[in-house]
C-alpha cells in the first residue's frame, strides 16, 4: 500500500517522503510537510491515532487515515483527534489522488484566506496610523501654520536640530491701544476683539504665503520664506499687511468701540537661521537673526495703520508699491541709523489681480 500511495501521488506531481512505521515518521516529520498519509494499524508503538494526535499537536499539517470497515470507528475517533479526512480500503488509485487533491486544494484556500487576513489587517493597520496621524496634524495645525506642522511631522528624528540659513521678510503686527480698550470692556469682549483681529491678520498673512509664527500678547510675528521657499517674499509680506490694514480699517468704522483698535505693522528683509528651537522635549520653529531683531524694533515705531518697511524690503518692493521715506532711525543694538520707508499702497498696475 504505501509504494501504491507513492506511486500514484509521485505521478499527480506530488513531492513524496515514505516512513515503514509511525515511529520513523514522527522522527523524521517537519513542520513543512503538508499532508500525512497514514494507516491505522503500523509497525513499532506509534499507531495511526497516536500519530494523528502528535502532528496536528505541533503543527498544521493535514493527515489522512487510510481504515479498513472493522477499523471504521478508530477512523473516527483519529479525525476527532484532528484527522483531515479517511478512506476505506480498498479504494482506487484515482479516489486517492482525489482525496489528496481536495486536501492540497482546502490548505491552499485557506492559505489565500489567511493572506487576505494579513493583508486586510496590514491596511487596517495602515489606516488607522494614517487616520491617528491626521489627526495629530489637523490638532497640531490648530496651534501651528499647516507648513510648519508638515515640517515638523515630517522630520520626527532630527527636526529640532536642523537649521538653514534663509533669506526671508520678517512681518511683526502689534494692536494699538488695546491695552486702554481692553480696561474699558468686559475680559470676554476684549478678547472676541482680539481674536477678530487675529483672524484679519492670519487670514492676509497664509493667503500671501506667510506662516504665522507666534503670538505676541496683541501682536503676532510672521515669516515670508520659511520653512518654504517664496519667491517675492518681500512683496508677498506687503501684499499681506496692506489687505489686512484696508480690512481692519473697515472693521474699526463698523463696530462700535472698536474704531480705537488699530494695528501698526514692520517689515524687514534679511538673513535669518530657520529651524527648531528648544529640547527634544519643546520646542518651536523660528528664525533668528539680527533681521528679525531689527524687524521688532521698527515695529515699535510704527504708528497706527501704518505699514514701515527697513531698507532691504523698501529696495526689494520699490517698483511696485509707493513708498514714503520716513527718515534713518537709531536703534539700540545697531550701530548705525537705519532708514525707513511707509508703505502705501501698489503702484498703478503693479498688480492685476490684486485683492
Amino acid at each position: 500500500m504505501r509504494d501504491l500511495a507513492s506511486q500514484t501521488l509521485g505521478a499527480a506531481g506530488y513531492e513524496v517522503e515514505t516512513a515503514a512505521s509511525g515511529d520513523e515518521a514522527l522522527e523524521r516529520f517537519s513542520g513543512n510537510v503538508e499532508i500525512v498519509l497514514t494507516d491505522l494499524d503500523m509497525p513499532g508503538s506509534v499507531n495511526g491515532v497516536e500519530l494523528t494526535r502528535r502532528v496536528r499537536a505541533k503543527s498544521t499539517t493535514d493527515v489522512l487515515i487510510m481504515t479498513g470497515f472493522p477499523d471504521l470507528s478508530t477512523a473516527i475517533q483519529a479525525v476527532r483527534e484532528g484527522a483531515y479526512d479517511y478512506l476505506v480500503k480498498p479504494f482506487s488509485p484515482d479516489t486517492l489522488r482525489m482525496a489528496i487533491d481536495r486536501c492540497a486544494s482546502k490548505r491552499g484556500l485557506f492559505k489565500e484566506l489567511e493572506r487576505e487576513r494579513a493583508l486586510r489587517e496590514e491596511l487596517d493597520r495602515a489606516y488607522t496610523e494614517l487616520s491617528s496621524m491626521q489627526k495629530v496634524r489637523d490638532l497640531f495645525g490648530q496651534f501651528t501654520t499647516p507648513e510648519v506642522a508638515r515640517f515638523v511631522l515630517d522630520h520626527p528624528d532630527d527636526f529640532w536640530k536642523r537649521g538653514q540659513r534663509r533669506e526671508v521678510t520678517i512681518l511683526f503686527a502689534d494692536v494699538r491701544g488695546f491695552t486702554p480698550y481692553a480696561g474699558r470692556v468686559s475680559p470676554e469682549e476684549a478678547v472676541r476683539a482680539l481674536n477678530q483681529i487675529f483672524e484679519v491678520l492670519v487670514d492676509a498673512i497664509q493667503e500671501r504665503g506667510g506662516v504665522v509664527n507666534k503670538f505676541l500678547g496683541d501682536g503676532l510675528m510672521a515669516i515670508f520664506g520659511a520653512p518654504q521657499d517664496l519667491p517675492d517674499h518681500a512683496a508677498a509680506a506687503a501684499r499681506a499687511a496692506l489687505k489686512a490694514r484696508t480690512i481692519l480699517q473697515f472693521i474699526g468704522s463698523s463696530v462700535p468701540g472698536e474704531e480705537a483698535l488699530a494695528v501698526g505693522f514692520a517689515l524687514n528683509t534679511g538673513e535669518v537661521l530657520a529651524g527648531c528651537v528648544g529640547s527634544k522635549e519643546r520646542t518651536e520653529y523660528s528664525v533668528i537673526g539680527s533681521a528679525v531683531n531689527l524687524a521688532a524694533r521698527i515695529e515699535k515705531v510704527s504708528g497706527p495703520r501704518e505699514i514701515i518697511m527697513g531698507p532691504e524690503t523698501a529696495a526689494s518692493v520699490q517698483a511696485f508699491f509707493e513708498l514714503d521715506p520716513k527718515g534713518a532711525v537709531k536703534f539700540a543694538g545697531f550701530p548705525e541709523p537705519v532708514p525707513l520707508w511707509s508703505l502705501i499702497a501698489p503702484k498703478p498696475g503693479a498688480f492685476p489681480a490684486l485683492r
